[in-house]
């Protein structure tokens, strides 16, 4: 990240986040041409694949989060937080509690979706991706999406003075939403459409696995 910079700490965090996700989601020869995902979820050791990584401390701890919640079929809580990638990279935090689509569906009220619903529907909380599309993590094309835009929006704004790092926010989150809805340079598709097929294959891999392993999951495909 040293030619741009973000506007918010919790956008570095997401950042973060995004880049572990992406390397976790990426083959390596390391890992026999598998994502360390794949590896890890087909019998790999997580302190042996995280070693053949390299990564530095802190990635390596969110990583090995991220595989340990993969191999137990994941938690509804742990999509809030960092997660949700390029799209959600500038959003505030939000927790269970403050999403009251998420509240609704608890409670059971009236007209609420089902959890499973929940789990597959696209919600502005996650910048328009699904719960279970959150949890699948980004991917090699959105972290090489990320890494060409981030650097223009930075140049649009480096110079513009904002009356709070708030107002800052607001201006990159337009400019980012634009771009998400337009064709991706070097890409075949819309940016989010781009994401969303990513992240949907990757998802496809743990559902798949958590299907073979007979693991609950609350982010199980949508009932026919």
């Amino acid at each position: 990240m040293s030619d741009f910079v973000l506007p918010t700490r919790i956008a570095v965090h997401r950042y973060q986040q995004m880049k572990v996700e992406a390397i976790l989601n990426t083959p390596y020869q390391v890992t026999e041409e598998l994502t360390p995902v794949q590896a890890v979820l087909g019998g790999a050791d997580i302190d042996a694949t995280l070693s053949a990584l390299d990564l530095q401390a802190d990635d390596a701890e969110i990583a090995e989060d991220i595989l340990h919640d993969a191999l137990g079929g994941g938690e509804l809580d742990e999509i809030y937080g960092p997660r949700g990638g390029i799209l959600s990279i500038l959003l505030p935090t939000a927790g269970p509690d403050d999403d009251l689509i998420w509240q609704a569906v608890e409670q059971k009220a009236p007209g609420a979706l089902t959890q499973n619903a929940f789990v597959n529907a696209a919600h502005e909380l996650f910048g328009g991706l699904t719960p279970a599309q959150v949890w699948a993590g980004a991917g090699k094309s959105e972290w090489q999406l990320a890494q060409g835009y981030l650097p223009t929006l930075w140049n649009q704004f480096k110079d513009e003075k904002f009356a709070t790092p708030g107002a800052a926010n607001t201006a990159w989150l337009s400019k980012l939403r634009l771009w998400s809805y337009n064709p991706a340079q070097g890409f075949n598709g819309r940016v989010i459409d781009i994401i969303r097929d990513e992240r949907d294959r990757n998802l496809k891999l743990r559902l798949d696995y958590c299907t073979e392993k007979g693991i609950d999951t609350p982010f199980a495909a949508l009932d026919d």
